[in-house]
Formats: C-alpha cells, sequence, structure tokens
C-alpha cells in the first residue's frame, strides 16, 4: 500500500510506499524522515483532522490506498547557551558596562555602595527585568480571570 504525504503548506508532495494497514505510526515518521529530511519528533501528523500519535497502527486511523496524511514540521528549539560559552561570548565592551558614563555617573553610586558593602546580591537593572531570558512566568489576567 502507498500514501500521499504532503507539507501543511501544500507545497511538497511525496508518496510513501511499502506500508500496510497494521504499519505503526512509528515507523511511518521513520519512512517519512527518509523523504522529507525531518527528525520524527519534529513531525506531527494529521489525518482526517486528528493528530496521529505513536502507538497506533494506520489501520486505527482508517487509512486507505492513497489517501493524504498532513505533515506539520515543528520548530526545533534553541538550547539556551551555557555559562561557559555565554562568558566567552562576551566581553566587557559587549555587555556595555562602562561605556557612555559621564563622570558624574562614576562617581555617584544611587545607593549601590551600601548594597554591595552588606555583600547583598544586586540585582541588575536591565530591560527584561527581574527575568531570565526564555524563563517562564506565571501571569494572571484580573480582567478575564485567567
Amino acid at each position: 500500500m502507498w500514501i500521499q504525504v504532503r507539507t501543511m503548506d501544500g507545497k511538497e508532495t511525496h508518496t510513501v510506499n511499502s506500508l500496510s494497514r497494521l504499519t505503526k505510526v512509528q515507523e511511518l515518521r521513520k519512512k517519512i524522515e527518509e523523504v522529507f529530511h525531518v527528525e520524527p519528533q519534529l513531525q506531527r501528523l494529521f489525518y482526517r483532522g486528528k493528530q496521529m500519535e505513536d502507538g497506533h497502527t494506520l489501520f486505527d486511523y482508517d487509512v486507505r490506498l492513497n489517501d493524504t496524511i498532513q505533515l506539520l514540521v515543528r520548530q526545533s528549539l534553541a538550547l539556551p547557551l551555557s555559562t561557559k560559552e555565554r562568558d566567552s561570548e562576551l566581553s566587557d565592551s559587549d555587555s556595555g558596562y562602562g561605556v557612555g558614563h559621564s563622570e558624574s555617573d562614576k562617581s555617584s553610586t544611587h545607593g549601590e555602595g551600601a548594597a554591595e558593602a552588606d555583600d547583598k546580591t544586586v540585582w541588575e537593572d536591565t530591560d527584561l527585568g527581574l527575568y531570565k531570558v526564555n524563563e517562564y512566568v506565571d501571569v494572571r489576567d484580573n480582567i478575564f480571570g485567567a
């Protein structure tokens, strides 16, 4: 048996051969990887509006000869840099410290000296506030209650 696999945008369509109705979805993902060059964990397969899950067979979804399965390619997540890599990429001139400060700014402490004297952690004032890049934040919307 063979089926048609096309991308969600409809730009690519390929035929996948050598299938049976007892073919598992995991095996289908491997065959799609050979044709589309997309890793199985980045594939989302849809048939008749339902997402196909691993562990099921083509028979479970009632896939028949020459039917079309849609492929949605997930975006791969870029892993954040480790601290060692981040430190090697940044230097004092890259981070902006000590650049463009007037003498009055350098001499005034604005209360930073007292905090440093106590050896407490001082939060750097960034555009992001107290949160790191790509950090999840739990938020409540007071208008809609969600």
